[in-house]
């Protein structure tokens, strides 16, 4: 297999989408989708932009929800990145987003999964464009859709078909991704059989 360089200023091998909710010191409900980011046990860590609306609220000791979309909810992702925050929440709303709260911090009823957090720290960084955010969430919760839950705590990973935003520079695209589910080492055994 033969690889050409391509040159992007940024480029997205596949990240979950979620939207992001907090409060306002008004208590205004803010909104803002976002993709960059990882887990490591009980830590999320997000990069957004630092110049962003919502990212001047998001400060050590804020709360917020982690709202991961499904395939079917990319209106919902569109509205929380592009519509501006004026007319941001009654867009949501009026295209099928169900706004509750968890303990005081506003969460999206609909989608897949909510993580509940407090910041613990964040990292400002200088690029070459715009500056970014690393800000580290302590996930205090975790929140199912009740479709996605089997007996005994366990998860229909099969049906849990998250968006993920992948792409180069302004080629950027949703894709759910859904696949055959293998456990961890299936692979390797897999290959151990076939050299036998």
């Amino acid at each position: 297999m033969a690889k050409i360089k391509i040159d992007s200023a940024m480029f997205y091998p596949g990240y979950p989408v979620f939207i992001v909710l907090t409060k306002a010191a008004d208590d205004e409900i803010l909104a803002t989708t976002y993709s960059s980011s990882f887990t490591l046990n009980d830590f999320l860590v997000l990069g957004v932009g630092a110049t962003g609306q919502t990212a001047a609220f998001l400060e050590i000791g804020s709360r917020l929800s982690i709202n991961f979309l499904g395939g079917n909810e990319g209106i919902l992702s569109d509205i929380g990145g592009l519509v501006s925050r004026r007319t941001k929440l009654q867009s949501l709303i009026e295209a099928g987003a169900e706004l509750a709260e968890f303990e005081e911090v506003p969460i999206l009823e609909n989608g897949l999964l909510t993580l509940i957090g407090r910041i613990e720290k964040v990292v400002e960084l200088e690029s070459s464009d715009d500056p970014i955010k690393l800000i580290y969430v302590r996930v205090e919760h975790r929140l199912l859709n009740e479709k996605l839950a089997i007996a005994d705590d366990k998860v229909d990973w099969a049906n849990f078909q998250a968006l993920e935003y992948f792409g180069a520079g302004k080629e950027r695209v949703y894709k759910t991704v859904k696949s055959d589910l293998k456990t961890k080492g299936a692979y390797l055994k897999e290959n151990r059989r076939k050299r036998l």
